[in-house]
């Protein structure tokens, strides 16, 4: 499967997808990406959970509920890695004095307003902008606050401000639920199944039905929840968001900034540690109209069998037990083996 991670990992960053494109433009884009994650995709995934209320609710209505990575047990978890320099740098060039002088002189002898600045102020604020650069007095300019409206200082306060939402958006927009390809780690069992007490959840995501996809209205309807499922990808390094702070950025100024690439968000929500590698985690990515701030997404999708943590109470048993026979689910006991050599753990049928 790491050669598999490593091919999916090169797909993904070869594939940029800018906003202005349109639905029909990206599809083809995307196309190479989905069908070699669909080849991929293992036959069990699995799914760790607590024995709770609300675990035993959501197995029973067939629930799944992802939640945005500040509930995650990794602080680097979808956290947003960044040039900090490099913005200030092209902040301060762009507003520098010498900058805005040659502008204007351009301007002045008849050169037109550069084009990719108006790409990023529209229109209107294009015109006002022109207008009042055309007839700053170097006085004007010694100031410096013909574009800022506000002393150096206000500014890039409001400027670091902004880089602190940037830094946690990710964290507080992305809905995610994990999974993994194995049922057999001890570490996963102790961390995300109460330790040994509670259960996992197999599931096969083989080529899913959702049935927002095949709904004519899925490009218009608010309602509509996307699924996307990707391999986590293991690294060393954090991915570079960079461009996509520069952008959050632009939009904060008021700009008509667009992403460079909209796959920016599952780009940054896969790139995990190499020290994470033993979980070999999968992530289903929810996403729907105007969810910022919600505290989770929720999706409804069959499990095919039970797992029942080593140390699980009877009582709980009962409870999951109950519920899998109704739904004609697969049951499995962990246990471990004390004659094997071996840290892992292994399952009967019951």
């Amino acid at each position: 499967m790491e050669n598999k991670r490593s091919e999916f990992k090169k797909l993904l960053e070869e594939t940029v997808i800018p906003e202005v494109m349109s639905y029909e433009e990206r599809e083809p884009l995307l196309k190479p990406l989905l069908e070699y994650v669909h080849s991929i995709i293992p036959q069990k995934l699995f799914r760790y959970r607590d024995c709770s209320e609300a675990q035993f609710d959501a197995f029973y209505n067939d629930r799944i509920y992802a939640g945005n990575a500040q509930k995650f047990n990794d602080p680097y978890d979808c956290l947003i890695r960044y040039d900090k320099q490099y913005l200030y740098d092209s902040i301060k060039h762009g507003a520098s004095k010498e900058h805005i002088r040659k502008l204007r002189d351009s301007l002045r002898e008849g050169e037109p307003f550069p084009e990719f600045v108006a790409s990023l102020y529209g229109e209107e604020r294009t015109k006002i902008l022109k207008e009042t650069i055309l007839n700053a007095t170097d006085e004007d300019i010694e100031k410096n606050n013909l574009i800022f409206g506000m002393s150096k200082d206000e500014f890039f306060n409001q400027i670091e401000n902004v880089f602190r939402e940037a830094e946690s958006y990710l964290r507080r927009s992305t809905f995610i639920a994990c999974f993994s390809e194995t049922v057999k780690s001890v570490t996963m069992w102790s961390h995300y199944a109460n330790s040994h007490k509670g259960f996992v959840l197999e599931y096969d995501l083989r080529n899913r039905q959702i049935k927002c996809d095949n709904c004519e209205n899925k490009l218009t309807c608010k309602d509509r929840i996307v699924h996307n499922l990707y391999p986590i990808i293991y690294d060393y390094k954090r991915y570079d968001g960079t461009y996509f702070v520069d952008c959050f950025l632009g939009r904060h100024m008021g700009l008509f900034s667009k992403l460079s690439d909209v796959m920016f968000i599952n780009k940054a929500a896969l790139y995990k540690s190499s020290q994470w590698a033993y979980e070999k985690e999968w992530r289903l990515f929810l996403d729907k109209q105007n969810s910022y701030g919600l505290p989770y997404l929720c999706t409804e999708i069959r499990p095919v069998a039970i797992y029942y943590g080593k140390d699980i109470s009877a009582i709980n048993k009962k409870i999951l037990s109950d519920i899998a026979k109704e739904k004609g689910l697969k049951e499995y006991q962990m246990y471990i083996d004390v004659q094997s050599e071996k840290y892992t753990m292994k399952f009967k049928k019951i």
